[in-house]
């Protein structure tokens, strides 16, 4: 079976140390691929949205992003047990609208890599 492929933006310092997180708390057998959002042509997106906020294309070609893409890479790890909060009526809203603050500040907020 395929692994799922993240699309995040390997120049933001929240985002790689949300990969470093994830490498640390990943279940075994919950492996995914990650992979720098200018590479979403590859894996077949065109989305000009990936750089935007984080991707996952998941085994069955759906794709998530943002605050869901998130709420799908925490069932993949250690934490699993707080994913059904994510799918609390009135969260996913909510979650949504903070995500999307966030990704609009994360340089701001926590700084960027000067990529090579």
């Amino acid at each position: 079976m395929e692994k799922p492929i993240v699309l995040y933006d390997e120049s933001c310092n929240m985002c790689c140390f949300f990969k470093k997180w994830f490498g640390r708390l990943g279940l075994p057998g919950k492996d995914v691929e990650w992979r720098h959002y200018e590479e979403a042509a590859a894996c077949g997106l065109n989305d000009k949205a990936c750089g935007q906020a984080l991707h996952i294309k998941l085994a069955d070609g759906q794709v998530l992003r943002g605050f869901y893409a998130v709420r799908r890479l925490t069932a993949y790890t250690w934490l699993c047990w707080l994913t059904p909060l994510f799918y609390v009526p009135g969260v996913p809203p909510i979650g949504v609208k903070l995500y999307a603050w966030v990704a609009n500040n994360r340089y701001r907020m926590f700084g960027e890599k000067k990529r090579a």
